[in-house]
């Protein structure tokens, strides 16, 4: 018999996974990162640039101090790099939400998106089809690690598991890792590009984010919660 007290299993990074826990309240948690991230300080120059392009607070952790406008996708980027003493500005969305903000406003390059070695929704060439002159360099690694044994033991039970899936990467990872799960596993995308990324897996009981933040994630997760 199924125990109908959740869990969420939380598979971002260390430190963004133990920020999103504390904004579930009451909720049971276990962390289990499917990738550990590595900052590199990239040689750059920023001798030109007219403006930053970031899509995480890992790309403007690997920045140099500067004070240029800082194009971010959503508040808690653009509240890092702001801190970091750059002018930002959010897109509150997703990689085509950022792409839109960037040419609603007419920037004018050249712009330099500081990224990780791995990347979702193309935002440099979809600038760069828009007419902007675009540069990119790769500021941090995200490093692929298999789940903990609490994580494991979880979901080798009978408890009820929600899910958050955060990227299509980390989706593809967690299906290749863990392979045949039970029905008891609730998937919470925060887009339907991480859902896609689900296509053809065991995984039929999943929820979209409305929003794509982790607003959107929490109200989700609630609602799992609550279902």
């Amino acid at each position: 018999m199924l125990d109908h007290r959740p869990t969420v299993l939380l598979t971002r990074p260390q430190a963004q996974a133990e920020r999103f826990a504390q904004a579930l309240r009451d909720v049971p948690v276990v962390i289990s990162p499917l990738m550990r991230i590595e900052q590199q300080v990239p040689d750059m120059d920023m001798t030109g640039y007219r403006g930053l392009v970031f899509t995480s607070e890992n790309g403007v952790r690997a920045c140099p101090v500067c004070t240029l406008p800082a194009y971010c996708v959503g508040d808690r980027t653009a509240q890092a790099a702001r801190a970091a003493g750059m002018r930002a500005v959010s897109a509150k969305g997703s990689a085509d939400d950022l792409v839109r903000l960037i040419a609603d406003r007419a920037v004018g390059g050249p712009l330099l998106h500081i990224r990780g070695e791995h990347t979702r929704g193309d935002v440099a060439g979809k600038l760069r089809s828009l007419g902007i002159q675009m540069d990119e360099v790769v500021g941090y690694q995200q490093i692929a690690q298999p789940l903990n044994q609490q994580a494991r033991e979880l979901l080798g039970g009978e408890s009820i598991v929600i899910l958050p899936l955060f990227s299509p990467r980390t989706a593809r990872l967690f299906v290749a890792d863990v392979g045949r799960i039970g029905t008891h596993v609730r998937v919470v995308a925060i887009s339907d590009a991480v859902k896609e990324a689900l296509s053809g897996s065991v995984f039929d009981d999943i929820t979209v984010s409305a929003t794509p933040d982790a607003k959107g994630m929490i109200a989700a997760i609630q609602g799992r919660i609550d279902a």
